[in-house]
């Protein structure tokens, strides 16, 4: 059946408290949940066969050699995919005239659970304060393992975050019309100092899981020795990659069937950590037509957020970073309604 017939769907659980104190105070807690179903999955069809793979837990030199070994390409003139000449392993696919076969199926699904709580001052007296926490988890099946595995891979998503904090707030400044302060200011003075507002967020959250690629198979070591304490990362050494990973190139995997996992819920990046600020000021210009003009500061602090660290053993780069996010950025916008 066509992939459209089968539309994603979703669906949702909430429980939850909520309870108003003396001052405008709201505390919420609720329980917040997720399903989709009838994800596409991109799912490769022309595959060497998973019986001719091996499974040995170390790098099986016959069997990569016996499917590596060359033979004259039967198909040369038909088509040029291959060449003159194509791989054992080629010739066992289930069409060996073609190259790469893929489908997409709405197989995949996701699952999320979370634990949300808030608590609020309501807006009063030209300002509100809000704080926000949220301990979740996102697992996913939407991507195979192997590419001859039967289903989907289940496992930790590559959007989780574990925790997530937010404090946020907004000051309307008490100066100008409908304000504590110059509600009767001339014109000209309203049109400049009055209509301000100042806003501000602070963002913290943990880091995504790291996926390794089929490295673990080869792992010698402790695995509760690859975290190293925060005091000890650096973009040079973001863990421990002498822990017991196997980093020798002739010694790597191939032609086999995988069975660690796509990514490790304890092994994660760097979280973020990021400060906004923005300052609004509304210019009444006439009856029907309003301007806003909007200063924003994203990273105020100009706090390095780092990105995901090289995870590939054999790489030079093993374990270091190279990249970050959002720097400091300034914006700003005006714009005109009517």
């Amino acid at each position: 059946r066509d992939l459209h017939s089968f539309p994603t769907r979703r669906s949702s659980d909430l429980a939850g408290v909520q309870r108003e104190l003396p001052g405008q105070v709201l505390l919420e807690a609720s329980y917040v949940g997720n399903r989709g179903t009838h994800l596409g999955v991109t799912r490769q069809l022309n595959n060497t066969p998973a019986q001719y793979l091996s499974q040995l837990p170390v790098r099986d030199t016959q069997t990569i050699n016996f499917l590596s070994q060359a033979f004259p390409d039967p198909f040369y003139g038909i088509n040029s995919i291959y060449g003159t000449t194509m791989t054992r392993a080629n010739l066992l696919k289930p069409y060996p005239e073609f190259g790469n076969v893929s489908v997409e199926q709405p197989i995949g699904y996701t699952w999320y659970h979370s634990l949300q709580t808030r608590v609020e001052k309501r807006f009063s007296r030209g300002y509100t304060l809000q704080l926000a926490y949220t301990w979740s988890k996102l697992m996913q099946a939407t991507e195979f393992l192997n590419v001859t595995d039967p289903v989907p891979y289940r496992s930790i998503s590559d959007l989780d975050r574990t925790h997530r904090l937010v404090v946020s707030g907004i000051w309307e400044l008490p100066f100008g019309r409908d304000r504590r302060f110059g509600r009767k200011l001339p014109a000209p003075v309203e049109f400049l100092a009055g209509g301000w507002q100042l806003n501000g967020a602070m963002q913290r959250q943990s880091g995504p899981a790291l996926a390794f690629g089929d490295v673990w198979t080869l792992f010698t070591g402790d695995p509760n020795s690859v975290v190293l304490p925060k005091d000890q990362r650096s973009v040079d050494r973001w863990f421990n990659t002498d822990a017991g990973f196997n980093r020798l190139s002739a010694q790597q995997l191939a032609s086999d069937i995988r069975v660690s996992p796509l990514r490790f819920s304890g092994v994660r990046a760097d979280g973020q950590a990021r400060w906004d600020f923005s300052v609004i000021k509304h210019f009444p210009v006439r009856e029907k037509a309003t301007m806003d003009f909007r200063a924003e500061c994203l990273n105020a602090w100009n706090h390095p957020n780092l990105l995901t660290p090289n995870t590939t053993p054999t790489s030079s780069a093993f374990g270091t970073i190279t990249g970050q996010d959002v720097p400091r950025t300034w914006q700003m916008s005006l714009k005109l309604g009517f």
